[in-house]
Parts: structure tokens; sequence; C-alpha cells
């Protein structure tokens, strides 16, 4: 099957990591994205401490970290120390980690002189016009997140990346649309594999809520089987 992640992002102080584990028994195709900058304290509940990362070893979750201002340039250049003393030794976490970077231009030499050894890195685009920086990420480890509301959960209309890589697909999806989207993407995605990411979709006050998570991965549940059917 070519979608293979179901990414709910912003694990934060309040949420159940026992509650989390179950849910990814149930549900292998949930990951949990956790976001951090600089200054994580000032911008709001779903930006975690960057020392709690400690607290989810040996968890077994299937874990993305989201980097995002400063501080994912310079996690792009390998400065990962800058963010927190403890990270570096945090990263063997997370399967995959996404640079939420601004300038992106550069991006791929960047990555290319910077030792990520099996980690996927995901940089954010807003739209699929920029096929040649798409085409130079392919140098690395290197997968593509498509959200034209630049991760202000705004939903917006899907634009398909016709390619032969992995492509992710974000934009205010929530358990009122994710079967629309995802049946969309089902039936248009004729190339490589895909994912679907939210995050302002399944929080309740801006907490982290299982509960909304837990129906979106019900409905993907249905869809899922319809499509494995045919």
């Amino acid at each position: 099957m070519r979608l293979k992640h179901i990414t709910f992002t912003g694990v934060d102080a309040r949420t159940d990591i026992e509650r989390l584990k179950k849910i990814q028994e149930c549900w292998p195709l949930a990951e949990f994205g956790v976001l951090t900058s600089y200054h994580w304290y000032e911008n709001g509940n779903r930006y975690i401490n960057p020392q709690f990362l400690c607290n989810l070893w040996g968890q077994r979750l299937n874990l993305a970290l989201h980097v995002c201002g400063r501080a994912a340039s310079d996690a792009a250049d390998g400065y990962w120390y800058r963010l927190c003393k403890h990270l570096n030794y945090c990263l063997g976490l997370f399967k995959r980690v996404q640079l939420n970077i601004a300038n992106r231009a550069d991006i791929p030499y960047r990555l290319a002189s910077t030792p990520y050894n099996h980690t996927e890195v995901i940089i954010q685009q807003r739209g699929i016009h920029d096929i040649e920086f798409y085409e130079r990420s392919k140098w690395v480890n290197t997968s593509i997140l498509l959200d034209a509301s630049g991760g202000q959960g705004i939903n917006t209309p899907i634009e398909i990346l016709k390619c032969d890589g992995k492509v992710g697909y974000a934009g205010g999806i929530n358990a009122e649309n994710v079967a629309d989207k995802l049946r969309y993407l089902f039936e248009n995605v004729r190339h490589g594999e895909f994912w679907i990411d939210m995050e302002s979709g399944v929080r309740t006050d801006d907490w982290l809520d299982l509960d909304k998570v837990e129906r979106v991965l019900r409905i993907c549940d249905e869809v899922i089987k319809k499509y494995k059917e045919d």
C-alpha cells in the first residue's frame, strides 16, 4: 500500500504516552510529530520542551521530529546541539525529521554534506510549482510535505505532485474531511508513496486531543479497507 503514515503533529506536555502506545498498537500507520524550536516556550502548547524528549526513550513509538524557525536552518547544517544539549542523544528516537525552513533554495546542498545516516528528512513546501527543488532533494534521503496553508491548518485543495518519491499532504485535515481527502489521494497518486499530516484538526484548546486522533484513524480504516479490497 502506498499510504505510509497518518501523522498527528504536536505531542505536548499533557499527552498520555501510554495511550499513544495503545493507539499505535491498534493503528500501525499512526505517526506522532513532536514540534520544537529555539523559542518553544513562546509558541503555545503544541511546542514541547526539548528536554522532554528523554521521556520518550524505550516507548517504541513512531515519532517524527518537526523543527521550526532558526533551529531548523541550523539543524540542516548539523548543529543540533544549539537547540538542546540533550538532542544529539535523542535523535535516535525519530525515524523522520521535518525541517520547516522558509528559504529552502540551498537545502539539498546543505543536507548532502550533513551526516543524516538513514534518517528521512522532510522539507515542507507550499505547492508543487518548484519541481526543480524536488529533483535536487532526491540527492539525499528527502521527502516533501505539501501544505498550501504553510502550517496554518487552513483547509486547502490537494495538488498531486507527480513523482516517484514520497510525498506528504497537509492543510486543514480533520475528522470531517479526512475520508474525502484520503479517497482523493488513493485515486490520484499514481506513483511513489504518500502520507497525510494533521495538527490543528486534532487539537482542543490547543492540546492534542487523542479522542479526535482515534476518530480520524477509525475513519481512515474504513477508507483503507475499501481500497485494499479494490
